[in-house]
């Protein structure tokens, strides 16, 4: 179903009986509501859980910021990021929205579902997002799960090179064939490696996602509005919520560290790290996956 949120639609999918615990669970860089494994959504939905996902701005079926060009990406992430001192001529420069802004579309969408409070659970970007929700919105939540994110802290270690070139290589056309095989490639930079996924799996999900929305543009928005976002240590230490990170040992993309920054700047939080599980969420992992966040949730009412 779509709902409106700051002017603009998103796509949203509720799962479980509405008297259920709400979970909202927000979308990681570039992915697609149906990115969320349904083994992994019947598993909470069986363990009582009203589970609400969504597609975020610019990706699947959400609106797209089309006339919204990014001129200089470069200076986006070294303003936020970078390790030397910019000139104090350099301004900081706009992107057409932020991850705050982002984070008012999970409080929107809960407005629209009239659902009062809810425990937000985010991975990767979603994990940022779900932060800024904890940190602007407090009385929204029930308790924050942030998986394979990270506090944006610009000493932490950042990925190789080859993950990070991986991350922003193209396709060599927007051809269906070329865009599941330069996906296929490189997710395997950040899979884990305890957990596999045959490539057959892998290639049918790609076709399915393909098919729904092929959109890549938005994935350049989206970069920018993380590097819009910056250092979060700050904020993050302002949070009060019960707060639950989890990450695994095995993570090429977002390192393990990051994760472990996180928990350090959340008083009070707790951590789970899972040997061998990297940027991804593997079936391997949807037992173990399902019975923290229900802990967790079970925990907190």
């Amino acid at each position: 179903m779509q709902i409106s949120s700051n002017n603009i639609s998103l796509e949203v999918q509720v799962f479980g009986k509405k008297g259920n615990v709400p979970l909202l669970m927000v979308s990681g860089f570039g992915s697609q509501l149906c990115d969320w494994p349904i083994n992994l959504i019947n598993k909470l939905v069986n363990k009582g859980i009203r589970v609400i996902i969504f597609d975020n701005r610019d990706v699947g079926f959400s609106y797209k910021f089309a006339d919204h060009k990014i001129e200089n990406m470069g200076l986006i992430w070294r303003y936020s990021f970078s390790r030397e001192k910019l000139s104090k001529n350099i301004t900081k420069p706009k992107v057409p929205y932020s991850l705050k802004d982002m984070a008012k579309d999970c409080i929107n969408i809960l407005n629209e579902l009239s659902i009062e409070k809810a425990h937000i659970l985010g991975t990767s970007m979603g994990g940022m997002i779900a932060q800024l929700v904890a940190y602007y919105y407090p009385k929204r939540c029930k308790s924050l799960i942030s998986i394979m994110s990270t506090s944006g802290n610009p000493k932490l270690p950042r990925p190789s090179k080859k993950v990070i070139e991986g991350l922003t290589r193209e396709p060599i056309s927007s051809d269906k064939k070329d865009v599941i095989m330069n996906n296929l490639e490189t997710r395997k930079l950040w899979s884990s490696p305890k957990f596999p996924i045959s490539d057959n799996v892998v290639k049918e999900h790609l076709s399915y996602r393909y098919d729904r929305m092929y959109y890549p543009e938005g994935l350049i928005r989206q970069y920018a509005a993380i590097g819009d976002d910056g250092d979060r240590t700050l904020r993050l230490q302002k949070i009060k919520i019960p707060s639950l990170i989890l990450h695994g040992d095995s993570d090429n993309l977002v390192p393990l560290q990051a994760g472990i920054d996180t928990h350090k700047n959340i008083i009070g939080s707790k951590i789970e790290i899972l040997e061998g599980w990297g940027h991804d969420l593997p079936q391997g992992i949807h037992d173990w996956l399902a019975d923290k966040i229900c802990n967790q949730i079970n925990f907190c009412e």
